[in-house]
């Protein structure tokens, strides 16, 4: 395997395919935060609502809308994304005409924003949906206009051909992080993925101290 490069975010219009509310933040919140400093527009589309995501129902029947709610004060904290809601339930098997189905939503957001760069997590990760969201981005049909794919790593990390170096903008992130309450009650995400990120930073030249791993990726490559 060999090393990651170091990369700065590339200029123009960003995609990026979250399969809950938080993972976005989780996995990628310091490079989108970068994203906006240099001017680029991101839009965010949150595959599932998120509905499944409170095991001891600690935050009553409202679930969805808190979610959301945490969504669009991460989107703010993060520079000010735009935001989307496909509202599928979350922690379910998917077949092969869900992710169609799936498809067919991205593929009309693809045409919305025309996006440069599209960030989707990666097919490996720990966890079925965000494995699925991935296939789901494949069984679009292809798009007028090409674009990049980088995949981000969550729960798993992923063989890295980027970083991105977010030593500059952690805070944001970290303040990010700290507007899912209804997650962080379960898991110390400032603790796990800043951990994650002070490890990618071993590939930074310098004093960079965080740093967010990517795979670079191709349309239809797993369907």
């Amino acid at each position: 395997m060999k090393a990651a490069r170091l990369l700065d975010p590339p200029s123009g219009r960003v995609l990026v395919l979250a399969p809950h509310p938080d993972d976005e933040t989780c996995g990628l919140g310091g490079t989108l935060r970068r994203h906006r400093d240099q001017g680029d527009e991101v839009a965010v589309v949150f595959v599932t609502d998120g509905r499944n995501g409170d095991p001891e129902f600690r935050f009553g029947a409202d679930l969805v809308e808190i979610r959301k709610r945490e969504a669009l004060a991460a989107a703010k904290a993060l520079g000010g994304l735009q935001t989307a809601f496909l509202g599928f339930p979350d922690n379910l098997e998917a077949s092969e005409q869900d992710l169609k189905m799936v498809a067919g939503h991205i593929e009309e957001w693809v045409g919305r924003i025309r996006p440069d760069l599209v960030y989707v997590p990666w097919v490996e990760d720990a966890h079925t949906d965000h494995r699925n969201t991935r296939l789901a981005l494949d069984r679009i049909r292809s798009p007028a206009k090409k674009f990049q794919i980088f995949e981000y790593e969550l729960w798993a990390p992923l063989p890295a051909d980027f970083v991105v170096d977010i030593s500059s903008v952690v805070e944001s992130k970290r303040e990010a992080i700290a507007c899912y309450p209804s997650q962080t009650a379960y898991t110390d995400y400032a603790h796990h993925i800043l951990g994650l990120n002070a490890h990618r930073a071993a590939f930074l030249p310098g004093k960079g101290r965080f740093a967010e791993g990517f795979r670079e990726g191709s349309l239809g490559e797993f369907r």
